[in-house]
């Protein structure tokens, strides 16, 4: 957790060394926690209606949307996906009259990923819906990366920073039918995932190398509760309330620094626990005929976000303080099916709010989203979805900006009895 705050701090010494200038120490000491944000998105038809899902979810992602959603399901259905991921990163120092000439650089990453698999299970009833769901689904992502060079007559400055993992939820859901219109859900959640963060900088004018790397291992619990009123047939309503989750993490630290003067290696490993807030959120869909538009809001105060058991938690938390707001991510999507093809087309927008104070964010994470899916033989549904986003941070500290672009692919596949 506290890496961030440290390779931050060196990396201003060394540009303070540079420029001859103090100005680059001021401002730096971002707490930078993976865990809070960064929703990756579950599911084709959902990332091609920009995620707006919370009120128009009927299959097994309505594990991770709206737990109420399962009701709608009415036939046993298995379904997966994969997803591939395009990062870029453009790393520039500036903008402002005191910007650093030669310090640009860019670094792109790529990987693809299993994401999602589930099976949903209708129970036969007399009256109104029953209906149990078990999945794991892969709903964050740590992806990040970072590098610039540097070269004058005093030698040459080289980073590079690169984050990759993310969380999988392993979730056990139910819902029911209290009335004819209204369905009630809920999903008791596992978390577990990896964090693997590397950094390497290299001063050939002052002969110093450090290499590190962080494997932070992520678990823990809690559970999401969802309602969905539809109380006509154009109109339907949906809200969801996401638990508190603490995270149990276990990291392994290896720190190597070589200098003129011989080198040194560091190994650790500790584990700490890390505790986010509750999660609301709410959605709205209007169905017509063969048309569906959809929207929906998610909230989260991650000022809440409180570090335990760690030997300087005081301090993160009081950082935690200082670096992050709450954060409205909001959600726009329509969905258009032609009949005769049994194809849908789908389109949608959303932000996905950086949860830093606006001092850091220059541009926030906005995404565009494009889908199609295909009805095979009345019982297997193939669904393809793309997304492009862009965003922008700022290092008061280090005046560094950070312009990243993304494309993200997602496939998925449903078989129904």
């Amino acid at each position: 957790m506290t890496r961030k705050i440290l390779l931050v701090a060196l990396l201003v010494m060394s540009i303070a060394c540079l420029t001859g200038s103090r100005a680059y120490t001021q401002g730096f000491g971002v707490v930078d926690e993976a865990a809070a944000g960064n929703f990756f998105m579950v599911g084709a038809r959902a990332l091609g209606m920009g995620g707006a899902h919370i009120a128009v979810s009927s299959d097994a992602t309505a594990l991770v949307y709206n737990p109420a959603g399962l009701a709608r399901v009415t036939r046993i259905e298995f379904s997966g996906g994969l997803t591939h991921q395009r990062l870029n990163n453009e790393t520039s120092f500036g903008p402002g009259p005191q910007t650093i000439a030669g310090l640009d650089d860019g670094r792109l990453q790529n990987n693809t990923r299993f994401s999602s698999a589930n099976i949903v299970l209708p129970v036969p009833t007399y009256r109104g819906s029953l209906v149990l769901a078990l999945g794991v689904n892969r709903v964050k992502s740590f992806d990040r990366t970072m590098q610039f060079f540097s070269e004058d007559a005093g030698g040459t400055q080289m980073a590079i920073e690169s984050e990759t993992g993310g969380l999988y939820l392993w979730s056990f859901g139910a819902a029911v039918d209290v009335s004819p219109n209204v369905s009630v859900g809920a999903a008791l959640n596992y978390w577990s995932g990896k964090d693997s963060y590397t950094w390497l900088y290299e001063d050939t004018f002052r002969g110093r190398t450090i290499d590190d790397a962080y494997k932070d291992r992520y678990s823990g619990f809690n559970a999401k509760f969802g309602f969905r009123i539809q109380p006509n047939k154009y109109l339907i309503l949906g809200g969801t309330i996401d638990s508190p989750v603490t995270y149990t993490i276990e990291e392994d630290v290896t720190q190597i620094t070589e200098e003129q003067g011989g080198s040194e290696v560091y190994f650790d490993t500790y584990e700490y626990k890390i505790s986010l807030p509750f999660g609301l959120g709410a959605g709205l869909a209007l169905q017509f005929e063969n048309l569906t538009l959809a929207g929906d809001i998610d909230y989260a105060d991650w000022t809440q976000m409180e570090y335990k058991r760690l030997e300087d938690a005081a301090e993160a938390n009081r950082l935690i303080k200082e670096t992050y707001t709450d954060a409205l991510r909001f959600h726009l999507g329509a969905e258009y099916l032609i009949p005769q093809f049994g194809t849908s087309l789908r389109a949608g927008f959303y932000r996905d709010p950086l949860p830093y104070k606006s001092r850091w964010v220059n541009d926030e994470r906005d995404f565009f989203t494009a889908g199609i899916g295909f009805l095979i033989d009345q019982v297997m549904t193939l669904d393809i979805a793309w997304a492009h986003g862009s965003w922008e941070l700022y290092d008061l500290g280090l005046l560094l900006t950070e312009k990243y672009t993304t494309d993200r692919i997602f496939v998925s596949v449903a078989y129904r009895l």
